[in-house]
């Protein structure tokens, strides 16, 4: 049977890998609640109907010969060099590596076990058992379906992380992000650390040239990051920069923004939930540029001493990145019921008269959408987030060229104090316990539960567990009536995705 859904259920993971960009525009237009024609519902009905085939055939050539899968699910190096296939061969591969799960005999996993043995079975750690990590799923898919393809996750699925190995107590629990519109993401990160270090620069040289203590404000993208100090012989005083770290690098990913880029996620997630290293980690800890601690305790070809050499090379890492960099952009989806409509209107409006805009800054500009899933593993292969991949995608500001893209995140991409009721139970690295990342909010009414750990069931009870530097806007919302909040909390719940074809 087959059947057009809406984006809260599920039934078959990435038909939408095979659709591309001008179809989803046709199809749902500015009223996703219109059916579509005959011949776009065809056209779709046909795409998925073949992905279900090749799924079919894929699946029974892999029971024939095991190993097959992850062979059809992988662009070596070799093959990026080439250059032979474009963007969308990378997003189609990247989206069956994405839903891998991986094996033994593909390096699941770590430890000093004999893998050729009859009946072994791999073992599983829900708590991750410190800086080591699990492994605690078998594939990425495992984490990331809650509202659809490339979801988030449900509180069951929780990552327990940096703990005993053994007990939920011991552990930070982390909620499975959505992963949807990281490409723009990463890019926006990348000109705000850009705009950051030239403030820095010309403060430095300011007072060199001045002789005299210099000291200036620090903005990305209209986002204070506090102030910089330069004395009169160039040297910098971090001590006014907030909400970033001291090189000034933003940091958008994880839920304390401690990771740079997408190739950034796919290493630790790898590492972390499937126990898989990378040939970068191997080579760095080889030649002494990285700690093999975390890592294991075997020689450096095979630190996690689990008979597997090769687990991950760049080519993997690459494929995983253009598919990240490829999903869609979340969107805005207002209630077509009158009433609804104006509660709607009304929260849009008080969301920013509160304050909570301050921190969940609704649109950022960004100026090149051109990312370079291979940096800095090998020549570029560019993807350009606002055309390639699935869609709906970002766009120009006014339609037009030469204009930026506007990027409706509501975040600022900077960390602040959250509060002791939800700090971490220690600091993450040098990120304090009580300090987070702003959580964009495009594509919320799909990803409850809400916060950190998903200790939030509805968007109400998220806001009210803001306090530290929200404190201020959570009061702002708790003193309105109950018809406002409802009215912010209508708003919210339209920061929604698309709806999307699946086959039961």
């Amino acid at each position: 049977m087959l059947a057009i859904v809406g984006a809260g259920t599920v039934a078959l993971r990435h038909v939408h890998a095979r659709r591309p960009v001008a179809s989803i525009a046709a199809s749902f237009a500015l009223d996703d609640g219109a059916i579509p024609d005959d011949a776009v519902l065809v056209e779709e009905l046909e795409k998925a109907v073949d992905l279900r085939r090749r799924e079919d055939f894929d699946r029974m050539l892999d029971a024939r010969d095991p190993g097959e899968l992850v062979e059809h699910a992988t662009l070596t190096e070799a093959a990026l060099d080439r250059r032979k296939l474009g963007a969308h061969a990378l997003f189609i591969v990247g989206d069956e590596l994405f839903g891998y799960l991986f094996r033994p005999e593909n390096g699941w996993g770590n430890g000093p076990r004999d893998r050729g043995a009859v009946g072994y079975t791999p073992t599983l750690h829900r708590v991750q058992r410190g800086l080591a990590g699990g492994p605690d799923a078998f594939g990425c898919f495992s984490c990331h379906s809650k509202g659809g393809p490339d979801g988030a996750g449900t509180q069951t699925q929780n990552a327990f992380m940096r703990g005993d190995g053994e007990r939920t107590g011991t552990a930070d629990q982390r909620n499975p992000p959505s992963l949807l519109g990281l490409g723009p993401i990463e890019l926006l990160a990348r000109e705000m650390s850009g705009q950051l270090r030239a403030e820095a620069a010309a403060a430095s040289e300011h007072a060199k040239a001045e002789g005299r203590r210099v000291e200036e404000a620090l903005t990305a993208k209209g986002v204070s990051f506090g102030r910089i100090a330069a004395d009169p012989d160039g040297t910098l005083d971090y001590r006014g920069v907030q909400g970033v770290d001291r090189d000034l690098t933003v940091r958008p990913f994880g839920w304390k923004g401690h990771l740079a880029t997408l190739r950034d996620i796919a290493e630790e997630s790898l590492h972390l939930h499937q126990g898989l290293l990378t040939n970068r980690i191997q080579l760095a800890i080889r030649d002494g540029a990285l700690d093999a601690g975390p890592y294991g305790k075997g020689p450096w070809y095979d630190v996690d001493q689990d008979g597997i050499s090769m687990e991950i090379d760049a080519g993997m890492v690459t494929t995983l990145v253009g598919y990240l960099a490829q999903l869609e952009a979340p969107t805005m989806r207002p209630p077509r019921d009158p009433g609804l409509l104006d509660a709607w209107a009304d929260g849009r409006l008080r969301f920013e008269a509160i304050g909570c805009a301050g921190c969940h800054v609704p649109t950022l500009e960004l100026d090149d959408p051109k990312l370079d899933a291979r940096q800095p593993a090998g020549p570029p292969f560019v993807i350009d987030v606002a055309k390639e991949g699935d869609g709906p995608k970002i766009e120009p500001e006014y339609g037009r060229t030469n204009t930026p893209y506007l990027v409706h995140l509501f975040s600022d991409l900077k960390r602040h104090d959250m509060g002791a009721a939800l700090a971490s139970p220690g600091p993450q690295g040098t990120i304090p316990a009580r300090v987070f990342l702003t959580r964009p909010l495009w594509g919320l009414a799909e990803t409850a539960p809400y916060l950190h750990d998903g200790r939030a069931p509805t968007v109400h009870d998220a806001i009210v567990l803001h306090d530290g530097e929200a404190a201020a806007a959570r009061d702002a919302y708790l003193a309105l009536g109950e018809r406002e909040r409802a009215g912010i909390r209508v708003f919210l719940t339209s920061l929604s995705r698309e709806p999307k074809l699946f086959v039961p």
